[in-house]
């Protein structure tokens, strides 16, 4: 047993001493970190701002800046950034500080030329994209030189730069559309080419206006078409030529007329507006687009007659019911207004805008009214393939406080399209009603950085800033609509 029991005080032993054995001494301060944390972030921002967690990306941009002070690349990270995110001031912002740490002018004047041309600002625009091009030639900028020449009306600068355009990329088919469009005010047969290639429907359109004989109504027909397909300043350029070539053309001059009001010159607008219903006061384009107008001016006393005219001369129109139902509402006649909203849907029973603009009429002045509900209801049956249609029914549902239909609706909008920030932004406010707070924070913060909208943003902002206090209402306001 000896042998056993000395063995087993030696092992004993030998692992007392292993265990006082001294430590490994320590230095007496530790190295200084090697890793710069400068490339590391940039990297982080750019993965962010790819998976659009803008946040994220921006924080990591500004974490990236404050490592290096006087580096201008996350500045210029962080107004690219802007850029995708809407934000033009914030952009313009950052590109000042880019600019004030060495970064190239080329690349500065670009971006700046873009956020100026985002906030409408086409002569500062233009004057910013035309410097950006002297020193780098870039096709993205020469298609913005060329949108700014086509809203300063310089004709000749803007068939010059879609002709460059179309030289370098024969598929360009935007390019070729509006050369051809441009073509066309003073020479069809140069134009058709142009217009057969791009092979939009946009071009189709133009190239069936270009059969018509008479030279003021071919030009009056190409200016409806641009503003059918959201081009007011193409419009312009040809209403304008169709009206000087025949001064008491009426329809051309309502057209024109509307199509100011879509470049943002309300005073020009009124003045072909007015000539327009003078020249043809049995008109409904001419009544209805000048009511419309007043209407949108805030004037809906000047607006009433012309509105009121309007429908008298064409009562199967639902557009001008709608607006009829718009015109009671601002003067407060809101039971009147209801009785045009039910002509409305009379008129044009399976016509989903019909029905949207009326679920929206009562989710901006009644939230949570059944009414609004059944138009979106209507407006889903008819369009069930849509995001913004189940996008209107959650919302309507989530004001008349059927969380649960809300939900399911908002989420069958996702489905459809998942980068739709609204239906995010109302699922915050669901989840916040329901007291899930955490749920609504994360929903809150998908919809800032998918958000492109200055107003909804704002709206979020301030959501997020009361829930995040535990303070106020998640219940919705009502408002303009989003989508």
């Amino acid at each position: 047993m000896k042998p056993v029991v000395f063995g087993a005080l030696l092992l004993l032993l030998v692992l007392l001493v292993a265990c006082e054995a001294p430590p490994t001494p320590l230095p007496a301060t530790s190295p200084p970190p090697t890793s710069d944390p400068f490339p590391a972030l940039l990297a982080l921002g750019d993965a962010r701002a790819e998976d659009r967690e803008r946040s994220a990306a921006e924080t990591a941009y500004r974490q990236a800046a404050a490592t290096r002070p006087q580096d201008p690349v996350p500045y210029l990270r962080l107004a690219r950034l802007y850029w995708e995110w809407n934000r033009p001031e914030e952009g313009l912002d950052a590109l000042a500080q880019a600019e004030a740490r060495g970064a190239g002018p080329g690349e500065v004047a670009a971006l700046r030329a873009a956020f100026h041309a985002a906030q409408g600002d086409w002569e500062r625009a233009v004057a910013e994209g035309e410097q950006a091009m002297a020193l780098k030639d870039d096709p993205d900028t020469l298609h913005l030189l060329a949108r700014g020449y086509l809203h300063l009306e310089r004709e000749e600068a803007a068939r010059a730069a879609y002709r460059t355009l179309v030289g370098r990329d024969p598929a360009d088919a935007e390019a070729r559309e509006r050369l051809g469009f441009l073509l066309a005010l003073t020479d069809p047969a140069a134009a058709r080419p142009y217009l057969q290639a791009a092979g939009t429907p946009f071009a189709g359109e133009v190239l069936a206006a270009l059969e018509e004989k008479e030279t003021a109504v071919r030009l009056a027909r190409m200016g409806q078409v641009a503003l059918a397909h959201d081009e007011p300043a193409l419009a312009v350029l040809a209403l304008k030529r169709a009206t000087a070539i025949l001064p008491t053309f009426a329809d051309a001059h309502a057209l024109l007329g509307r199509a100011l009001d879509g470049v943002g010159r309300p005073e020009a607008a009124r003045t072909h507006l007015e000539t327009a219903a003078r020249l043809a006061p049995d008109s409904p384009l001419a009544r209805s687009l000048l009511g419309l107008h007043n209407l949108n001016q805030g004037d809906p006393a000047a607006a009433r007659p012309h509105l009121e005219a309007a429908y008298d001369l064409d009562p199967q129109n639902p557009a001008f019911a709608l607006y009829l139902a718009l015109l009671y509402a601002d003067l407060g006649q809101y039971a009147v207004a209801d009785l045009w909203l039910v002509e409305a849907t009379r008129l044009a029973p399976q016509d989903p805008h019909i029905w949207e603009a009326v679920a929206q009429f009562y989710l901006d002045r009644f939230p949570g009214d059944a009414r609004g509900v059944t138009a979106a209801r209507a407006r889903v049956r008819l369009t069930p393939d849509e995001a913004s249609a189940h996008a209107l029914l959650g919302r309507a549902l989530l004001f008349a406080g059927d969380y649960a239909g809300a939900e399911e609706a908002l989420r069958q909008a996702l489905e459809l399209a998942p980068g739709l920030a609204v239906v995010h932004y109302d699922l915050g406010r669901l989840y916040a009603l329901q007291g899930q707070q955490e749920s609504a924070r994360a929903a809150f913060s998908r919809a800032l950085d998918l958000n492109t909208d200055p107003r909804l943003r704002e709206e979020i902002e301030r959501m997020g800033e009361r829930e995040g206090r535990g303070t106020g209402s998640a219940q919705p306001v009502a408002g303009r609509p989003f989508w």
